[in-house]
Formats: C-alpha cells, structure tokens, sequence
C-alpha cells in the first residue's frame, strides 16, 4: 500500500484522485449515488478513474470551449518547451492551472449531475440506453485525449529533433 502511495504523483494526487473523491463523496453527500468498493484500495482506484473522467472531461471539452470563447490563450507548444527547460516554476504553475479547470469541470459534473433529472426529462431513455452512452462517452473522451496527449510528444519529438543538441 505504502508503494503505491509513493508512486502517486502531486498531479495524480491533484488532478484525479481529490476530484474523484469530491464527485464520490457528492454524488453520496446529495443522495444521488452512492459509489463506494469493499475496500479502500478499491475506493482509491474508483476515486482515481472518476477523477481521471473528470480532469479529462476539463481537458478535452472545457479547454478547448474557453479558448474559443477567448478565456484563455496558449502560446507556441515549442516556446513552452523552451521556456520550461529554463524555468522550472512554469511546470508548477502548469499543474495549478490543470488543477484549477480540472476543478471547473468537477463543479461543472457536479451541477449536471444534481440537475440529472431534468436532463432526463428532455431526452427519456432507458437506464441501459444511459449506460451504453456513457460508455461511449467515456471512450470517446479518452480517445480524443489520447489524441491530444500523442500530439504533445510528437511535437516535444519534433522539438528536440529541430534542436542542435538533439541526437538523431
């Protein structure tokens, strides 16, 4: 156990498994759901995936929403790169930043979640309808985030390949 409490990084601890705990303890806290294992790994490792939903539902969706709508910009991936070699607070202030939309879209799920039910009003399916479309949901996210995350090492990759002390 010690082990693998070793192993979890301050992004993990920050950015997953916090928020899915949150969320958990909510969805109980407001009679919504209750979603608990038989042991406290087994809560870690629930804790850990709902909130691995959540801080990927921030990255794929919410991200991209709030630089359409002008909230935030990004610079150049290649400048961040450099940058970050140099300074290294810029990581730090990174995982705030991730830390912080990851709690957007907690607050964002956890709205959705206690107005469940008027969502379900507009669209009556069946439970096993719900659950086959968030499944889809959940697969969808994580391919487009895969997407996203092979992206990042293609152009750190390319980066480095463009720098004169990159080995070929």
């Amino acid at each position: 156990m010690n082990d693998l409490l070793a192993k979890i990084s301050s992004y993990d601890l920050f950015n997953n498994l916090i928020p899915g705990a949150i969320f958990v303890f909510f969805l109980s806290a407001t009679g919504i759901y209750s979603l608990t294992a038989e042991t406290i790994v087994g809560n870690l490792v629930v804790y850990y995936f709902v909130g691995l939903v959540i801080s990927r539902i921030g990255s794929i969706l919410i991200e991209p929403l709030l630089r359409f709508l002008g909230v935030v910009s990004f610079g150049k991936y290649e400048d961040f790169i450099t940058a970050s070699s140099k300074d290294p607070k810029i990581l730090t202030l990174l995982e705030s930043s991730n830390l912080f939309r990851t709690i957007l879209a907690l607050v964002l799920v956890c709205f959705v979640a206690f107005n469940w039910d008027v969502v379900a009003l507009w669209l009556p399916l069946s439970q096993r309808t719900w659950g086959a479309l968030l499944c889809g949901f959940v697969a969808l996210l994580f391919l487009l985030s895969y997407r996203k995350q092979t992206e990042f090492i293609r152009k750190r990759v390319a980066h480095h390949r463009g720098s004169p002390n990159a080995a070929d």
